[in-house]
């Protein structure tokens, strides 16, 4: 990578390449039936930004799967951890509750939001908008009733 005032240049032409490259294995996995097409089109959109199109995301089969709790305090998976979200997550915390929620619909597997998600809190936060884009564009297409959430 070429450097300039001792900064590096950044390569536009390989960063599409490498995109391209994501976005074609992508289709590959929807058409052999390994990913959801509405999530694989999601990884695919103009939206989504490069982190959705390299790690994906999943979605439960219905809202009424989510049996989580709606208050107290939540253990977090330990990848889903880092130093903004610890082992544990308080419910009663607008913050945390956000972030776990957040966190969940980005990287959580469907078990884990299964677990860990409660529809009426999810509803609830909706408003807020608590994921990128794409992703909650595939969550409102699955689940109607989250779009009649009215937003804040």
């Amino acid at each position: 990578m070429p450097m300039d005032m001792g900064f590096p240049v950044p390569d536009f032409e390989e960063a599409a390449h490498t995109r391209a490259l994501q976005r074609e294995g992508v289709n590959e996995v929807v058409e052999q039936g390994r990913l959801a097409p509405d999530v694989g089109a999601a990884m695919t959109s103009r939206d989504a930004g490069d982190w959705l199109v390299s790690q994906g995301f999943e979605v439960v089969s219905s809202l009424d799967d989510l049996q989580g709790p709606s208050s107290g305090i939540v253990e977090v998976p330990a990848r889903l951890t880092d130093r903004e979200l610890s082992g544990r997550a308080d419910l009663g915390h607008p913050w945390q509750r956000l972030q776990l929620y957040r966190r969940l619909l980005l990287t959580g597997s469907a078990e884990q939001q299964r677990q860990l998600l409660n529809q009426e809190l999810l509803q609830h936060l909706w408003p807020t908008r608590p994921g990128p884009a794409a992703l909650l564009q595939v969550w409102e297409q699955r689940f109607p009733e989250l779009r009649q959430t009215p937003h804040r």
